[in-house]
């Protein structure tokens, strides 16, 4: 899923995709040609790397520092408030919860390496094991969402 091997590849010529993988991303290659000296490709899991410059990286780290501060507190109000009133605690409530919960487990543990690997222009920095324990964080994480999400739905 992302380039822990911190080596870039870049693709000049025809004969540097065909001598990789022989040729089978030749209809890749026509559309990746207009993108630029700025794009890299990742060796990990076939997906171009972005190198953003430094304005675009301040303001999509602020961006994306806002949506997870707005989850977090959102989804901590919400259990709090189930939790602190009385008539807020009934079973279709405790669905809810579950979800706040399974989200605000997305905000904590996914999110912020995200964030940091977008910024990095896709390069995992937090090497191959935590790579693979993230890797399962995150479709725990939002497996977990997914299905509540489900079980609300046939509830409602």
């Amino acid at each position: 899923m992302f380039n822990t091997s911190g080596i870039e590849l870049t693709f000049t010529k025809k004969e540097d995709i065909s001598e990789v993988i022989n040729g089978s991303l030749q209809l890749l290659y026509d559309a990746f040609t207009t993108v630029g000296p700025t794009a890299m490709w990742n060796e990990s899991c076939g997906e171009q790397l972005q190198d953003f410059g430094r304005p675009e990286k301040i303001i999509i780290g602020v961006m994306l520092a806002i949506i997870t501060a707005v989850t977090v507190m959102g989804n901590t109000l919400v259990v709090i408030a189930v939790c602190v009133v009385k008539k807020l605690r009934q079973p279709s409530n405790y669905l809810l919860v579950s979800l706040a919960v399974a989200d605000l487990s997305v905000a904590i543990a996914v999110m912020p390496f995200v964030i940091v690997t977008d910024l990095t222009g896709g390069k995992w920095l937090f090497g191959e094991v935590f790579c693979n324990i993230f890797i399962a964080m995150d479709v725990m994480c939002c497996t977990a969402s997914i299905m509540t999400l489900c079980v609300i739905s046939v509830d409602r």
